[in-house]
């Protein structure tokens, strides 16, 4: 199978060959971007230079060859102009306004799209331009034929014709289209992108590529494993540290593929200062070298028990200290083997439930209203243990103007030593806040020992939905503190 990067380069050469082909005289004089930080933006090919190129890559070009149309209209036209300016075509004397006379501020854009096939018009092609507002203008230019075979586009003015900023007729650079490649070897197809071209401080011309994958790969293999085949596109020209230097190849940005002139030029340009080889380079030597902070990996175990059965703290460390980067990932995965081992080793996978504490507390609620799948009213009732030790009197002041909205939902308190604590509630959130309420009675905090179970019933016979206050049925508290179930329970008067 035939290397990505040699794929690369057999492709570029192939479209580089082809192009100079089609380009024929019309690559003299076209725009080549300046890679030169402060210099001409775009400046004119020159057939040395040309010739130069065709030779480093065993090209054949022909200067005199015909080349291909331009890709703009013929007429010089004024860029920016002090009053607002439109075109026209004329056609056997005849006007016709194509552009709704547009105040264009900025370079007036001209690409010729297509030539029609059956003879009615001359070409077709695409104009764009900025109104003072900033919003982007486009229409469509047909360059129609008259009577007499000819036709032309006008500038007009609708006021002072003087031009600020000039501008020659679009169409000086060759249209390049598309090379098809496929790898001999291996059977994958590339498409390369004409994209334009740049030129260094030597003035040596390079082809800018955009080369990705045919599209029979991308649909056959969906966008999946990145390989040779199937790869995402990237940008591909000659170095721009010039010839003898491998090629540059960079991931392709998305929005390159707007209708920006050369969007690539400024991250070529910073490529050929070394703005970005040598940030990089420095970033990642600095990145490499520095010392990554060091950690302490702690597995403690609580299961373990001495002789006497009294829970006892074991523990498994390991001290990574301060390290490159590299030994610091090294010794991090090394750190692996004896915790995983510690944790084969402690006592798995549970531990027993802690020792009940506490004495039996009843709260016993009743609602407000009647039972909507009955005719009496509903009864809750709240059991828990408690360590608080307020007596009788304050565990009714804890709990007689309590309320709370009964319903369907099951919110349960299990693990820790006041037992397993259970509530039918209207909501999550509901069922906790009164175990909460109970817990601050009962020295239990509630949300960092033991562990929350949440569920339900879909009966509609349980979890009927009412507000439910303390029961005082009979002139009592129904509030008990007790343990066992020998003789009545004491309660208080209301």
């Amino acid at each position: 199978m035939t290397a990505f990067t040699e794929k690369l380069d057999k492709a570029a050469g192939a479209a580089l060959c082809e192009g100079l082909t089609v380009a024929g005289q019309s690559l003299i004089g076209a725009g080549a971007v300046s890679l030169v930080f402060g210099g001409a933006g775009v400046v004119p090919i020159s057939l040395g230079a040309a010739a130069l190129m065709t030779s480093a890559a065993g090209c054949n070009w022909d200067p005199e060859a015909p080349g291909p149309d331009p890709s703009g209209p013929p007429i010089s036209y004024c860029a920016i102009a002090e009053s607002p300016t439109y075109i026209v075509t004329i056609s056997n004397g005849i006007e016709t306004n194509v552009t709704a006379s547009v105040d264009v501020i900025t370079k007036f854009e001209f690409t010729r799209r297509e030539t029609d096939p059956i003879g009615t018009f001359r070409d077709v092609y695409d104009f764009r331009g900025t109104t003072p507002e900033g919003a982007a203008y486009r229409t469509e230019l047909i360059l129609a034929l008259g009577l007499d075979n000819t036709a032309e586009f006008v500038q007009r003015f609708e006021g002072d014709p003087t031009c600020k900023v000039p501008d020659t007729p679009g169409g000086t650079d060759p249209d390049i289209p598309p090379t098809t490649y496929t790898d001999p070897e291996d059977g994958c197809t590339l498409i390369v992108n004409w994209k334009g071209l740049s030129t260094d401080e030597q003035g040596h011309v390079s082809p800018v590529f955009k080369i990705e994958a045919g599209p029979e790969v991308l649909r056959a293999e969906g966008g999946g494993v990145i390989g040779g085949c199937n790869f995402e596109p990237v940008i591909y020209t000659g170095n721009p540290g010039g010839p003898g230097e491998p090629p540059f190849v960079g991931p392709w940005d998305p929005t390159w593929d707007g209708d920006e002139e050369n969007p690539w030029a400024e991250f070529l340009r910073e490529i050929a200062a070394g703005v970005l080889g040598a940030g990089l380079a420095n970033a990642l030597s600095d990145l490499f070298d520095a010392p990554y902070s060091g950690a302490t990996y702690r597995l403690v175990s609580v299961c373990e028990t001495d002789s006497s059965g009294e829970p006892i703290s074991q523990a498994v460390e390991e001290v990574i200290p301060d390290l490159p980067i590299n030994d610091a990932i090294l010794t991090r995965l090394d750190a692996l083997v004896p915790l995983l081992q510690g944790q084969k080793d402690f006592k798995q996978p549970i531990c027993e439930p802690p020792a009940p504490e506490g004495d039996f507390r009843t709260i016993s609620f009743r609602s407000e209203q009647v039972s909507p799948g009955g005719k009496s009213c509903l009864r809750k009732r709240l059991r828990y243990r408690s360590i608080s030790g307020i007596g009788l009197d304050g565990l009714i002041d804890h709990w007689k103007d309590f309320v709370f909205s009964a319903g369907p939902v099951i919110v349960q308190h299990r693990g820790a030593t006041w037992g397993t604590v259970k509530c039918w509630a209207s909501s999550i959130d509901e069922g906790k806040r009164v175990i909460r309420h109970a817990a601050a009675e009962a020295g239990i905090d509630a949300d960092q020992t033991g562990r929350w179970q949440i569920s339900g019933s879909s009966s509609t016979r349980l979890g009927m939905s009412g507000t439910m206050k303390i029961d005082i049925t009979g002139g009592y508290y129904w509030i008990t503190e007790r343990d066992g179930s020998d003789n009545r329970p004491i309660v208080g008067k209301t």
